[in-house]
């Protein structure tokens, strides 16, 4: 098991490279060679919810992953204050929104982005 977190952009592209989402459920995506990566968002420990990152998007794709771009705002705009980070792949010319993650790294002491557990698996065919 691994873990990758939003800095990680070079190790979650090559993860998802060449892959297919076979299957989607609450916070998990199985890619069609049996790995299975688990998305969390951080969790700032604050009662204030500062650093509070939730997966508020997950899907699955059908094709096969030909690129993959990031989107990260943790500061937000201006008139919600709320933060996010997305992760988009390109398959069969279409960029969808594989994940997003959304909240506020509030005073910027409780942390931010994500985290994706990364567990190898066989191929489940």
């Amino acid at each position: 098991m691994s873990l990758l977190t939003e800095e990680d952009k070079q190790g979650i592209t090559e993860l998802l490279m060449g892959r297919k989402v076979v299957k989607v459920t609450d916070d998990t995506l199985q890619l069609d060679n049996g790995t299975v990566l688990t998305l969390r968002g951080n969790e700032g420990g604050c009662a204030c919810s500062a650093g509070d990152y939730e997966l508020t998007e997950l899907n699955g794709v059908d094709n096969i992953i030909t690129n993959v771009e990031f989107e990260d705002s943790p500061a937000g705009d201006d008139e919600t204050g709320e933060g996010f980070y997305r992760i988009f792949v390109f398959a069969d010319n279409q960029r969808i929104n594989l994940a997003t993650f959304e909240g506020s790294d509030g005073n910027g002491y409780y942390g931010t982005g994500y985290a994706i557990e990364v567990r190898p698996g066989g191929d489940p065919a």
